[in-house]
């Protein structure tokens, strides 16, 4: 598939994936107010690093291999079914240890069972997601979770009608466990699709210990991703009110949706760069991030200007702490949006120590400074820090890049005339192209 035809693709599709997300996200934010959705999110988030250290992080060697066609679709949907398969009975026990150090807004048995499901479902949708787009597969997964979003949406107790049948207890267990849904629809899918008998066969020993070694610097590279990206939080619900908590994790989810097409672009460019097209993708790489920095620069102008009345309108009244958190971090979403770009292109070159130091950078930097500023600045000095922190790590990848290619600052942020007649050039052709056909 062409590069141009696939980011397309992508975009749309989980473009309609993340509207839903987005959705749900909104109606859980003004049915549990900011203190209850707080308290959702945050137990996803210790739930989230689990899973990267569970997952071995093999959805990384998996869609590498994938992609340049050493290990086939079979060998590699039946590592993602049997590891799932094996990994979760210990770690249904380990949860069970530890359950007492979590906060739960339920029993603790039903937590545990739940916090399973999470899990085991999010392995399946992280293994097979990864094997879909390395197979430029991108319609149907995103069909598959979308529909799992949708019946979440309808089903928000926010009205008398479904607040009759569903409680908010049920609800919050119906939502844990439709990402096992959408994992079983994904790995059934898959394997309906791809499955082959005659490919049942083992990994050939010259490629495991590769295979291996890669998943294992992803898990480290990945959990130190992970901290960087939310260690924060842990701060924030030690330091701050349950409401203080809610209003900055909904900044930052806020901030994060700023990433779903940096993220899309992203899983476009690894499996291309791991292909081999590595200097078609370099130059490509670099007019994407010019593209993301002045669209972003202009969209986070429209909502410094205008979040401080819409948050509360979207979000409910109980988010009004949120806009200066926000506008503190949009800093943040312009250099992570580069970040998101440099790493799949150096994973997709297995150049994974930039990636690394990187991380630690970026996390000694935020750590530091979260310990120093939010007792003193609250959920405000969390996201000073965070937007410093990601800025020092751009900064560093950026650096790595100009050693290696010779390339400048200038070219990751600064939109050229040449990308605007490029630009035009594409637009042009889409709209010209009918009318030649009709010809």
């Amino acid at each position: 598939m062409k590069l141009e035809k696939a980011l397309m693709t992508s975009i749309f599709w989980r473009g309609i994936y993340f509207l839903s997300v987005m959705l749900l996200n909104i109606l859980i934010a003004r049915h549990f107010h900011s203190d209850g959705s707080g308290k959702i999110y945050y137990i996803v988030n210790v739930l989230a690093l689990v899973q990267i250290v569970i997952s071995l992080c093999l959805e990384t060697p998996m869609s590498y291999y994938l992609s340049q066609k050493k290990i086939n679709e079979t060998q590699l949907s039946l590592l993602a079914v049997g590891w799932t398969a094996f990994i979760m009975l210990p770690v249904y026990f380990i949860i069970r240890y530890f359950i007492s150090a979590i906060d739960v807004p339920f029993g603790k048995d039903m937590f545990c069972l739940l916090a399973t499901v999470f899990l085991a479902g999010n392995l399946l949708i992280g293994f097979f997601i990864a094997l879909f787009y390395a197979k430029m597969d991108f319609k149907w997964p995103n069909i598959l979770l979308v529909s799992v979003n949708v019946v979440l949406i309808l089903i928000v107790p926010n009205n008398s009608i479904i607040s009759s049948m569903l409680g908010d207890s049920d609800y919050v267990k119906l939502y844990f466990a439709g990402f096992l849904a959408q994992g079983i629809l994904l790995a059934g899918f898959f394997l309906v699709k791809y499955f082959r008998r005659k490919d049942v066969k083992i990994i050939s020993p010259e490629l495991f210990a590769p295979f291996i070694s890669f998943a294992l610097i992803g898990v480290v590279t990945n959990s130190m991703t992970y901290l960087m990206y939310r260690i924060d939080y842990f701060f924030v619900n030690k330091f701050c009110s349950p409401e203080e908590l809610g209003n900055y994790i909904q900044a930052c989810k806020l901030q994060q949706m700023f990433y779903i097409i940096p993220a899309i672009l992203a899983s476009v460019v690894f499996p291309m760069t791991a292909s081999g097209r590595k200097e078609e993708m370099n130059e490509k790489m670099q007019l994407l991030s010019r593209g993301l920095i002045i669209t972003y620069t202009f969209i986070c102008l429209i909502l410094a200007v205008s979040g401080y009345w819409l948050f509360p309108f979207v979000f409910g009244n109980t988010f009004k702490q949120m806009y200066l958190p926000f506008v503190l971090l949009m800093p943040a979403v312009l250099a992570y949006s580069v970040v998101h770009l440099l790493a799949a292109y150096y994973s997709g070159k297995k150049v994974l120590n930039v990636n690394f130091k990187g991380n630690i950078l970026a996390l000694t930097v935020i750590v530091a400074g979260d310990i120093i500023f939010i007792p003193v600045l609250g959920i405000n000095g969390a996201a000073i820090v965070s937007s410093i922190g990601y800025i020092t790590y751009m900064s560093y990848m950026i650096f790595a890049h100009s050693k290696e290619y010779n390339s400048h600052f200038t070219d990751f942020l600064l939109f050229r005339t040449k990308d605007w007649q490029l630009l035009l050039k594409v637009v042009e052709e889409k709209f010209s192209a009918p009318k030649q056909h009709e010809s």
